[in-house]
């Protein structure tokens, strides 16, 4: 059931806070940096409320641009040249990450950057679906988010996957 959009742009950023969290922290694999870029994409927020999400119909509307804002920030971070650490996973993930060999690590940021630049040239409907999914969502989810048939979310995660994999080849374990 669709709801009314939210009056501002603060009852939609709180309402959405933990899954802004959680779509930036997909992406960069760090509590700290998702904060940030939960924090940023509140300040683009603001920028944009008048003139583009306060006259969005729906609330699921209103928070799909919402994590639009959000995923292009996080690609902003990642793309960021200056950026000083390269995440692999999650915080106790890094720890052990430190330990391996220096050749993995630029293997996997290879691929990494390889998937998300490849992802950025999926079509919006697909990206948003894919962003949602790397955010740990399910099917059931992102369909009653996106307001679209669970079909879809699976025709979109398909297709997504033959071109990831298409995109980024992988190193297999065993492979010379």
């Amino acid at each position: 059931m669709q709801q009314p959009p939210y009056g501002d742009a603060e009852s939609l950023f709180r309402a959405s806070h933990q899954h802004v969290v959680r779509v930036a922290y997909s992406f960069v694999g760090n509590k700290a940096d998702a904060e940030d870029i939960a924090q940023e994409s509140f300040c683009n927020l603001l920028a944009v409320w008048a003139r583009r999400v306060a006259t969005l119909e729906t609330d699921a509307a209103q928070r799909a641009y919402l994590t639009r804002i959000v995923t292009n920030e996080a690609l902003r971070v990642l793309r960021d040249p200056y950026r000083k650490r390269k995440l692999y996973g999650a915080d106790v993930g890094e720890r052990e990450a430190a330990d391996e060999p220096v050749e993995g690590k630029v293997q996997a940021g290879v691929e990494l950057q390889s998937a998300w630049e490849a992802i950025s040239k999926l079509p919006p409907n697909r990206r948003n679906v894919i962003s949602l999914y790397a955010a740990g969502y399910e099917y059931e989810e992102i369909a009653a988010w996106l307001g679209i048939n669970i079909s879809t979310i699976r025709s979109h995660i398909s297709h997504a996957r033959r071109h990831l994999h298409q995109a980024v080849p992988r190193k297999r374990k065993g492979a010379r």
